[in-house]
Parts: C-alpha cells; structure tokens; sequence
C-alpha cells in the first residue's frame, strides 16, 4: 500500500515534532512529505534534525495551503500513491488512525474523502467547528446512533475541514486539485462541492480520532469580510447550485448593502465591499470556466504533468 502523507507548515515549531511523531508511530508505513511557507522560527532546523527521513520541499514565499497542497499532491500521485492523508502542522492522530480510515475506504468506494473525529489539543472534547459539522442536516443519524450506542462504521458527512483527510486516488484523479484561486479558507469546501458534484461521497469515521489543536494558535484578527468573499465564490463555483440565482442574489445583497453603508456614512464599510464585490465580479469568468470543466470532465485543476517535473518546476505552476 503507498500511503503518502502531506503536511503544509508556516511556523509550526510548536506542534511539528508532536504531529510527525504521530505519523511515524503509525501501525501502517508512509511516506512524509513536508512543504514548508518560509517559516521564521525552528520549524524547518527541527524538521531537518529530528525527522532526516521525511522528505522536506522549503518555499521561496509563502504559498498558502491549497497551492502548497497541490505541489505535494502531483509528487504523491505521479509516485503511485494509492491514497493521500492531509494533515494540519497543528493536528496529530492515533496509531490507528491512518490505517483504519484506508480499511474503511476499500471496503466503500463510494466515499472519495474520510476523516475521523475532530478532537481538541487537550483531548477534552471535540474540536468546536468540527462540532458544527455533526448536526443531523448535515451527518445525518449520527448524533442519534451516538446517543443510542449503536454507532456504525461510517457517515456521510456535508463537509468536513481538509485538516485530517484521507483521500483516494481515484478521487484525486477525478476531482483534481485544489482551486488556487483560494489563498487563504475554502478550498476544502470547494474540493467537498466539486467531490460531490461527481458522485463521491465524503465519509465521518466515528472509531477513529484525529486531534486538532487551534486552541494553541496565536491570536490574529479576524477576516469576516475575506471570510464572505470565499463563502460567495464556493457558492457560485458549487454544480449543485444555480450559478444566475445565486448572482442575481449577491448583486442584489450587493447594491442594497452600498446604499446602506453610504446613507450611514459608514465609508470604510462602503470601501469593504467594494473591494469584496471587485474581487468577486472579477473572479466570474475563472468561476464559469470551472464550472464547464468541472461538470464535463471532472478534474478542474490537473493533477499530473504530461512528463516528470521537479518540485521547483511545480511550484512555478502554482505560482504563475
């Protein structure tokens, strides 16, 4: 079985030995494979001194996660990975978890994506947005067959965070990569949209437990309006929705919250969203031409090259 595992960092020192340790503790043999986005503090001198076997690609300039992602998912694939386990720097799993999540896959090939429980750093409860991904509309019966204990071996799941996925190689062919018009947020909503689109299902391991501790991140200041953007273009990009209504409704939303913010006087609002609503406008062109692709031939983004190209000629195709 090749197994490759993928870690994108950026200043990750605090979690890093603790989440590849994990890794190497596994019951199943991996591969490792770490891209790193110009890190500032000993996340790389760590890497390179405690784990020589793991195989490290450094960035020039930070990349994010989805175009970090997609160079190490080309290298996965071309080398013959049958399955690619995503896994945060701040995340880590048990020794089983790896290895149960591909039994789970073999034996139900109708799930392109499966992920185990989202536990907090301190192993306490679960992570709080992998909460919200449990109600019953969105992983229906599961919270039901919890209480009543009779807990099955997999759920299908609206939507789970690309922290701590397993995902097949047929999906990965099918699907492609991530959109790398997504800096920052919403790829992997947008991959789960494009999955489904194409008849993958997306799979909850309730056994199985991965940990993800946010809790520890430095404080930052929160996006909300980057966070609106990225919410509106997975919902123009989304097959299962109608690209014109869904414009029609954010062009409306749009021109109603300009006369509100201009009547209030509230003008850095009013510059907000029109930065937000330019970027979104801009983007429809990318967005429709996904769409195409994406309901004709599955694989938007490319997955493999048409002949073998070093991790530096990878990176210069995200990049450019």
């Amino acid at each position: 079985m090749n197994v490759h595992v993928i870690i994108s960092t950026h200043n990750g020192a605090y979690w890093i030995e603790k989440c590849i340790n994990s890794v190497l503790n596994s019951s199943i043999d991996v591969h490792i494979n770490i891209i790193d986005n110009v890190s500032t503090d000993q996340t790389v001198d760590l890497i390179q001194s405690k784990f020589p076997e793991v195989y490290l690609v450094r960035n020039e300039i930070d990349m994010g996660f989805a175009k970090s992602n997609n160079i190490l998912l080309r290298k996965a694939i071309e080398e013959g990975a049958d399955y690619v386990f995503l896994l945060n720097q701040d995340a880590w799993v048990e020794k089983d978890t790896i290895e149960g999540l591909i039994k789970i896959l073999l034996q139900n090939n109708q799930y392109g994506i499966v992920s185990p429980v989202h536990i907090n750093g301190a192993g306490t409860a679960l992570d709080f947005n992998f909460s919200t991904y449990c109600r019953e509309n969105r992983c229906p019966g599961f919270l039901s067959d919890l209480y009543l204990k009779k807990i099955k071996e997999v759920y299908d799941l609206y939507f789970v965070n690309a922290a701590l996925w397993l995902v097949s190689r047929e999906c990965l062919l099918r699907i492609g990569l991530f959109d790398p018009m997504f800096t920052v947020y919403g790829e992997d909503v947008d991959y789960t949209n494009r999955s489904r689109a194409k008849g993958f299902k997306i799979g909850l391991a309730p056994y199985l437990r991965g940990y993800h501790d946010r809790e520890k991140r430095p404080p930052s200041v929160k996006h909300n309006r980057l966070i609106a953007i990225i919410r509106q273009i997975c919902i123009l990009k989304d097959l299962n929705r109608n690209f014109y209504k869904e414009l029609f409704t954010y062009t409306v939303n749009f021109i109603k919250n300009l006369f509100m913010y201009l009547i209030r006087g509230k003008f850095d609002s009013l510059g907000a969203e029109l930065k937000g609503g330019g970027h979104i406008f801009s983007s429809l062109k990318k967005i429709r031409r996904a769409r195409r692709i994406c309901r004709k031939d599955g694989a938007y983004i490319q997955i493999c090259s048409n002949n073998k190209k070093s991790i530096k000629q990878l990176a210069d195709m995200e990049i450019n």
